[in-house]
């Protein structure tokens, strides 16, 4: 029986990058043995997106539409995408051919030699040294810090089994981050490396609050570390406060001055890091849908 791959497309106001996507990706899915299907997940755009899938739509019926009610993020498209359709294969690709279609045919000869994830190796790319180099940062400490693995410079774009999408998709936190969710899920993974290419058309909706905000959400999202970080730093304070004071030759009024200033940086940092977990377990326990599906636009 052939195998069923579904290919999941975030979308968000890149209607010059629809079609040109298509034409590339549909040449690389016929050559496959797999029966295909191409889901554009529309989030909220408001550029004709919508109307330009509607259209491919109407010269093939492997072209699939979900629209989200509203503009809920990336990994809630991926994981409307992956929770919604229903497949023997998933691939995750963006629309802005910037990670290439060509490397899905990689990614099915892994998952054919046995692997249940292969994804791909990004290296690196035309952008500010800044970036790149807190981009490195990033990766290596989430990787450092992380409570479960996490695979080093994978992004999202990869090919899955059912078994990995189902293991994927069964947590219920409104705060999915799904490169995070794969490392912690396990099973066997290959990795594929690849340049990163140009857009096809238009500008990157990233940019640095964005990349900084992703970052964040990276680290909280894998990591217990920041909690447990201020016991670390109290152990630390309770053993060098009485050496300063000692080695100072600090008295009385000197002591009390230096131990309101440390005990109040020590609670601006305890309170804040606490306040971001708290807030994540509240929207946790409100468990409102990480994304919500407008059934008049969408055609599966």
């Amino acid at each position: 029986m052939t195998a069923t791959l579904a290919v999941i497309v975030p979308v968000y106001n890149e209607i010059g990058n629809i079609e040109p996507f298509y034409e590339r990706t549909s040449k690389i899915l016929e050559s496959l043995p797999v029966s295909w299907q191409i889901v554009f997940v529309n989030d909220g755009s408001g550029d004709g997106s919508l109307e330009a899938i509607r259209k491919l739509r109407t010269k093939d019926e492997r072209v699939k539409l979900i629209t989200l009610s509203r503009n809920f993020g990336y990994h809630a498209v991926l994981l409307a995408g992956l929770s919604l359709v229903p497949a023997d294969r998933y691939a995750m690709i963006d629309v802005d051919c910037e990670d290439p279609p060509e490397l899905l045919r990689d990614f099915h000869a892994a998952i054919e030699a046995g692997a249940d994830v292969a994804y791909g190796i990004r290296s690196n790319r035309v952008e500010p040294v800044l970036v790149t180099f807190f981009r490195r940062v990033f990766y290596y400490l989430n990787r450092g810090i992380a409570d479960s693995d996490i695979v080093v410079w994978m992004a999202e774009f990869a090919m899955i089994t059912r078994q990995v999408r189902d293991a994927v998709v069964a947590p219920r936190t409104t705060y999915v981050f799904l490169r995070a969710e794969i490392g912690y899920v396990g099973f066997s993974r290959v990795g594929v490396p690849y340049v990163r290419q140009a857009r096809t058309s238009g500008k990157t909706h990233y940019n640095f609050w964005n990349m900084t905000r992703f970052a964040v959400s990276g680290f909280l999202a894998g990591s217990t570390f920041p909690l447990r970080l201020i016991l670390y730093i109290a152990a630390v304070a309770a053993v060098i406060f009485p050496l300063v004071v000692w080695v100072g030759g600090l008295g009385p009024a000197s002591t009390a001055s230096l131990a309101s200033v440390a005990t109040f940086y020590f609670a601006l940092l305890a309170l804040s890091t606490i306040a971001l977990y708290l807030a994540r377990t509240y929207k946790n326990g409100v468990a409102r849908p990480v994304f919500i599906v407008d059934k008049n636009k969408t055609d599966l």
